[in-house]
């Protein structure tokens, strides 16, 4: 075989690395903007004997998401906590870890982000445009149960974390955050999930990847990171992550905590949960962290005093 075979075979074959490298992160960032749609929800307020009511209310950009409203057990409240489910999950799945609050004298609003569950959408941001959807919960919760909205504090999971930090930053006056299992970037976090299981190098696949992402999305997501709103949070805060979670290691969670800033805040490493395991790693210890938090930061509104005139004072 002469030189000039062998370069042209050599050629052929950088070609055909070059264009699967393409064709894996092209297909991967598909991957993450439409995950399997859990459509069916294998938990539901009725398995725990909760009353509710079915909602749904659209977002800014037009999308129908679909929730519940479940009162608190026990009597009219004032106190709500929004929920925010993870990529790839659904409300159903965020109940069936912490239904319990309901018991707690607890309002609660779940609803399936888009592109997830039941609502409507078919493109999945992992934060970016989920934080519309956050909006809308918001929004319906404070038009359509105003008694309801007195207080209402956020609680998200992983990509929902992300979310309900956002949120705290942009809504000052929420009650208080949970955030579990959050990602510190949304560049790390894509980068973990795509290409580090596999020991892949930065370059090309993650970043074509991100490439690919941004392009489809036509914005960039990395902005709406918790590492650039963080910071910007000053609602009391709490943080639950697993020491065996390697979607958010242990120093990304440290570093988010770190980030908040808010002056009542705590961390709570669950030594063995792995991610998206903290409610069942955590057991009943998780459940009454958890329901402590809400009860102390999120607070029944004393209602507001009356002043008498003058006249009546006198009397």
């Amino acid at each position: 075989m002469s030189k000039l075979e062998l370069l042209n075979w050599f050629l052929f074959a950088i070609g055909l690395m070059a264009a699967a490298v393409v064709y894996l992160a092209y297909a991967k960032s598909s991957e993450i903007l439409q995950p399997l749609r859990k459509g069916v929800l294998a938990h539901t307020p009725d398995q725990y004997k909760l009353a509710h009511e079915a909602v749904e209310f659209a977002t800014a950009d037009g999308v129908r998401l679909k929730g519940w409203f479940i009162p608190a057990a026990g009597g009219e409240s004032g106190r709500s906590i929004i929920f925010c489910h993870g990529w790839g999950s659904n409300r159903g799945e965020m109940l069936r870890d912490t239904w319990f609050l309901a018991e707690q004298g607890f309002n609660l609003l779940y609803f399936d982000f888009r592109a997830s569950g039941e609502s409507k959408g078919s493109v999945s941001s992992v934060g970016y445009l989920e934080s519309r959807d956050f909006d809308a919960a918001y929004e319906f919760l404070k038009n359509n149960r105003p008694h309801a909205a007195e207080a209402v504090g956020v609680f998200g999971t992983s990509m929902g974390g992300s979310v309900a930090i956002f949120a705290a930053a942009k809504y000052p006056e929420l009650a208080c955050l949970l955030a579990e299992n959050t990602f510190l970037s949304y560049n790390n976090v894509v980068a973990n999930w795509s290409w580090r299981r596999l020991k892949t190098p930065y370059f090309p696949l993650v970043w074509l990847t991100l490439f690919f992402v941004r392009r489809k999305l036509k914005a960039d997501p990395e902005p709406y990171s918790p590492l650039y709103n963080a910071g910007k949070v000053t609602v009391p805060s709490m943080f639950i992550n697993g020491d065996n979670d390697d979607l958010v290691p242990v120093p990304d969670a440290d570093r988010l905590y770190g980030l908040c800033g808010a002056e009542k805040k705590q961390m709570w490493m669950i030594a063995g949960a792995s991610h998206a395991k903290c409610a069942e790693v955590g057991g009943e210890v998780y459940r009454t962290k958890v329901s402590a938090f809400f009860g102390e930061f999120l607070r029944e509104p004393e209602p507001e005093k009356t002043e008498l005139p003058p006249a009546a004072a006198k009397a």
